[in-house]
């Protein structure tokens, strides 16, 4: 945004347009479902129709052993996909996703618009046991950062727009406004929503199932019965039931993780991998073909207690086997699908236990059935209110609330107790990494290195005898010495300790001996675009004080230093920051009526400078600070009246509201090109 409009202050006006720019993500959301499921149909008509008929599978029998080939079939167009798009197609990306909008800059890849929808699509139409949701939640995510990145603003609202596709695509699939936003603030944003950009979410995901309805009509994906409570008794079922599914949540997360860890130990190629799980959940679906693919009417049988206890119990095995191996191999698609249809027959399951012993204290089946699939929701994503808030919309009955309450926490208090990872935490928790982090880890990790590195550095050439080495160290600060090859790029760095220690060991050093044979090589480095998070990190693994900065993340032309130092400054730089934002508003209006806000100098002023155009005596506005729009990184520096002005240049302004609405409209008209005086 670059300036304010007549009648509104500049951050009324972005607000607005942030509003506008939910309204479209959530259209675009929508309007991306609508696309992806048509996808889904497509390739499962390809697949277990066309492909099934050809095969002699509707038949029965001995046909049946054909149905591993039509997921192996399945499995050659993913690999063509991961062929075009590496690192991109397979595997359950969720956690990378959540990863990327948390500890990232949330700019997420264009392309993953069409490549999560295609490489889910192939999985659920070959039959492959995955579900939809969790790339839908990506395509939403991708569709709201390429609008914010548009619109280019800053990280933070780019994380907004973000979640806001997300819950977008989630309230569409379950037209459930409410839950989609419940997803996209705690499973997304972790939690981490100030009011103003609750607001958004809430914009998107209405305008998202508005639109929905709109093409549609109040269409829902699963079909629930009433629900009925026999009576307040049956509290006692549904908290051993919560008991139970937490267990079962716990379980689920280690096995899960469990046969993906697995598949990554095997010795053979990624299309082996491939093979071997999609082959084997073809085995499982010969017994029980209603465990290919998400399931869904197989959840709404259940749900309308239309499958025996045999079936039920068969199938919560076999999707928990399956819903491992298809996503451990490779396969891609989402998690949430599996949960539903897992926590489902669970439900199921338990209703048959307690009909058995306790009659008197168990109502219909149905209704365990919805229950549970909250409570294991829950239990493995550790966020009740998403789960909660969805069986309150797809039930539009809140007598569920209290059933739904105690077995949803007794299963997250459990699940937790045994397992403190989420099913999207767990993967990265075990690199070391988390995503609950402080708002200074935070603000750390949106720093990148290439702001604060330092560019003049002491070096030396790889090709620098032993006596200029030892000179050049003794004239530095610095602890470490790169070395550089004759192109520039960095060959090896020079511990200076070690050197020292060296020579105070009185070993026997050959004049031959010339920088090359002095450093090390393979020396971790870190490239600007690097988070001061991630170089924190990498001292601190490393036990160092000091990093290169090169071109590329693993060598390249060697670019400058980034120290604990730089990274220490900027952490207060920082604190300053955040502690003064927590006590007072960002756009500081004083007593006087004014304000401080910034001002982009538009194309119609580049050229003029501060003297000629004199704001002061003009319009009562003080320029307080400029940031140059070629040298961004060099950030705001006091105003210099002769300073000729760029297109794209930043001020910092301070007067009255109407007078900095004067000026900005002055600049944007080209009425300043000369002081008239």
């Amino acid at each position: 945004m670059k300036l304010s409009s007549p009648g509104l202050r500049a951050d009324q006006f972005e607000y607005v347009q942030l509003i506008f720019l939910a309204v479209l993500v959530g259209v675009l959301s929508a309007l991306g479902h609508f696309g992806f499921n048509l996808l889904i149909d497509f390739f499962s008509w390809g697949f277990r129709d066309v492909e099934w008929r050809a095969l002699g599978i509707p038949h029965g029998g001995f046909f049946l052993i054909f149905v591993p080939i039509v997921l192996l079939t399945g499995g050659i167009g993913m690999l063509i996909l991961a062929w075009f798009f590496p690192g991109d197609a397979l595997g359950y990306g969720f956690p990378n996703f959540l990863e990327q909008v948390n500890l990232g800059n949330a700019r997420i890849k264009r392309r993953w618009i069409f490549v999560k929808a295609a490489g889910a699509a192939l999985s659920l139409g070959c039959g492959a046991s995955v579900g939809r949701e969790g790339p839908i939640a990506q395509i939403g995510g991708a569709i709201g950062s390429m609008v914010a990145q548009a619109r280019k603003l800053t990280t933070e609202r780019i994380k907004v727009l973000v979640a806001a596709g997300a819950g977008a695509g989630i309230a569409v699939t379950f037209n459930a406004p409410i839950g989609g936003l419940m997803f996209a603030q705690e499973i997304v944003l972790l939690g981490h929503a100030e009011v103003a950009n609750l607001t958004l979410l809430i914009i998107a995901t209405t305008s998202a199932v508005v639109t929905a309805r709109t093409i549609q009509g109040s269409h829902a994906i699963f079909v629930v019965p009433p629900f009925v409570l026999k009576s307040y008794w049956e509290m006692i079922t549904y908290g051993l039931m919560g008991v139970g599914v937490g267990l079962l949540s716990a379980a689920y997360i280690r096995f899960f993780y469990g046969t993906a860890s697995f598949f990554r130990r095997l010795k053979v190629p990624d299309w082996a991998r491939l093979a071997i799980g999609l082959a084997t959940v073809g085995l499982i679906a010969i017994p029980l073909p209603q465990n290919l693919s998400d399931g869904y009417p197989i959840i709404n049988q259940a749900m309308a207690g239309q499958l025996a206890f045999g079936l039920l119990f068969a199938l919560t095995v076999a999707k928990f086997t399956a819903s491992s191996l298809s996503l451990g191999c490779g396969a891609p698609g989402g998690v949430f699908g599996p949960i539903f249809f897992i926590g489902t027959m669970a439900g199921g399951t338990f209703h048959h236990l307690f009909a058995t012993l306790m009659p008197n204290l168990t109502g219909p089946r149905g209704s365990y059935a919805l229950v549970s699939l909250g409570a294991f929701l829950a239990g493995t994503t550790h966020a009740p209110l998403t789960a909660l808030f969805l069986l309150f919309e797809m039930t539009q009955n809140y007598t569920v609330a209290i059933p739904a309450m105690i077995a949803t926490i007794a299963a997250l208090a459990v699940a937790r107790a045994i397992e403190p990872e989420s099913i999207d935490t767990y993967k990265l928790a075990r690199e070391g990494k988390t995503l609950h982090v402080d708002q200074e880890r935070i603000a750390l990790s949106q720093i990148p290195v290439g702001s604060v590195m330092t560019k003049e550095v002491t070096m030396v050439s790889g090709s620098a005898k032993l006596g200029d080495v030892l000179r050049v160290a003794g004239e530095t600060h610095q602890r470490t010495l790169p070395v550089l090859d004759d192109e520039g790029g960095l060959a090896g760095v020079i511990m200076i300790r070690e050197l020292v220690r060296t020579l105070g060991s009185r070993e026997e050093l050959s004049p031959l001996v010339n920088a090359f044979d002095l450093c090390r090589r393979n020396y971790p480095s870190v490239t600007p675009e690097s988070s001061l998070d991630q170089a924190g990190q990498a001292m601190e693994t490393e036990g160092v004080d000091e990093l290169p900065v090169t071109e590329h993340p693993h060598g390249g032309r060697f670019l400058g230093i980034v120290t604990r130092q730089d990274i220490g400054k900027a952490l207060n730089r920082v604190s300053v920051s955040l502690s003064t934002l927590g006590t007072q508003d960002s756009n500081i209006f004083w007593a006087t009526g004014y304000r401080i806000t910034r001002v982009v100098v538009p194309a119609e002023a580049k050229g003029a400078t501060l003297r000629e155009l004199d704001p002061r005596a003009r319009f009562g506005v003080s320029v307080l600070a400029i940031r140059d729009a070629e040298d961004a990184e060099e950030g705001f520096i006091p105003p210099v009246p002769d300073r000729v002005l760029k297109e794209g240049d930043v001020l910092i302004t301070a007067g009255r509201s109407g007078d900095l609405r004067r000026f900005s409209r002055a600049l944007a008209q080209a009425e300043m090109t000369q002081n008239p005086a």
